[in-house]
């Protein structure tokens, strides 16, 4: 008597193997995964924190003090950005509880499997992310400029960013048919990996060329913006903080080869995630500050005018013992010649807002000084000639 005994299909051994991989407990992150676990973290909560503040500045803080509307794309696409990050931070953050940053021989197979899933996720909303974040300060940047070279340098630079990353993406989910086979080999087939790493030098290439010239933009723009230098420079600073962005772009690059070992694959790729989470989250924040501004400088204001305020009480209380003839002119419009000077301000002034308006942007301010000398000086000079 004879039995058949039929063996189990690949796709059915897939199957068990991914059942068992989802029943692995996690482990508990140490060394580079621990590291990696952390700087994501904080990432993620400076980035809400700085997203959160745009958000209150630009749909209520305007409004309540009486402004117009000045929500726009440059804002929706930093919140999509932001969501977008997030979420791959997540994903970031669960890889590096499974295998992400850690060594072989601390790992099974059952691990490697969870790991390499996440990884994945955590890569495609990358992918997503970093266009969203450039889309906004590529907005940000054409609110202050009318020149159409400038303009359409932009819109160059978001097109290729775009591009890119959508190869990228789908570089990553055709790579293996189905997309479940990139975590678990016995649900498919994968191509060659050396296609999808070319693809990954070129889109790191497009990042940071795309990136420095989010950072020379803003100085070519608004050098000729008629405003003070200091105004200028603070502008230029915050709008080019794209290229901290970048540096994590570079960082990263060198990393980039050990996508192909065979030994400790996860281990490096841990370096890769932790620069694709800061090069996203600096981004998202360079991104976010120049709406800011104006929560900056009612702050500042408001420090001013207590300022103002208690100097003016300090001058009122010193004054009472001055004699009434004493007190007309202020001791600070004086010159040492005994002359008054008397300053007249005048012009028009038109502040660079948070509205969604390009062409207020000029600051003028015209200043006469009068000089008019002291009945003092003219008593004098009859008694020297009696």
């Amino acid at each position: 008597m004879s039995t058949n005994t039929s063996q189990p299909s690949q796709a059915e051994m897939g199957a068990i193997l991914s059942a068992a991989a989802y029943s692995q407990p996690p482990i508990v992150p140490e060394g580079l995964a621990l590291t990696l676990v952390i700087v994501v973290l904080i990432t993620a909560i400076i980035a809400t924190i700085i997203v959160g503040l745009r958000i209150y500045v630009r749909a209520w803080m305007v409004r309540k003090a009486g402004g117009m509307r000045v929500w726009g794309w440059e804002d929706t696409f930093a919140v999509w950005g932001y969501l977008a990050f997030l979420c791959s931070s997540i994903f970031a953050i669960k890889a590096a509880h499974y295998g992400l940053g850690t060594r072989d021989v601390d790992l099974n197979t059952y691990l490697m499997i969870r790991c390499a899933e996440y990884m994945l996720y955590s890569q495609v909303i990358y992918g997503i992310s970093m266009p969203l974040v450039k889309a906004s300060l590529v907005f940000t940047l054409l609110r202050i400029t009318n020149e159409k070279i400038y303009r359409w340098s932009l819109y160059t630079m978001q097109f290729v960013a775009t591009v890119m990353a959508i190869i990228g993406i789908l570089a990553s989910l055709l790579y293996c048919r189905p997309v479940r086979a990139y975590w678990n080999p016995l649900l498919g087939k994968c191509g060659d990996f050396m296609v999808v790493v070319k693809i990954g030098y070129a889109w790191t290439a497009v990042g940071i060329v795309t990136d420095w010239a989010c950072a020379i933009l803003p100085y070519l723009i608004v050098r000729k913006l008629q405003m003070s230098r200091r105004t200028k420079s603070t502008v230029m600073v915050i709008l080019g903080l794209a290229a901290i962005a970048s540096t994590a772009t570079i960082v990263r690059a060198p990393y980039l080869q050990y996508y192909l070992v065979e030994k400790d694959r996860l281990y490096w790729n841990g370096y890769i995630s932790i620069w694709c989470q800061l090069e996203s989250g600096l981004g998202l924040m360079a991104a976010c500050l120049p709406a800011l501004r104006m929560l900056f400088r009612k702050y500042f204001d408001g420090t001013r005018n207590d300022s103002a305020s208690r100097s003016k009480a300090y001058a009122r209380s010193g004054s009472r013992n001055l004699d009434r003839s004493q007190s007309q002119t202020p001791l600070d419009t004086l010159s040492s010649t005994g002359r008054v000077r008397t300053s007249v301000a005048s012009g028009k002034w038109k502040r660079l807002g948070d509205d969604n308006s390009s062409d207020k942007h000029i600051i003028q301010e015209t200043t006469v000084y009068i000089e008019t000398e002291s009945l003092q000086s003219d008593e004098g000079k009859r008694h020297q000639m009696v």
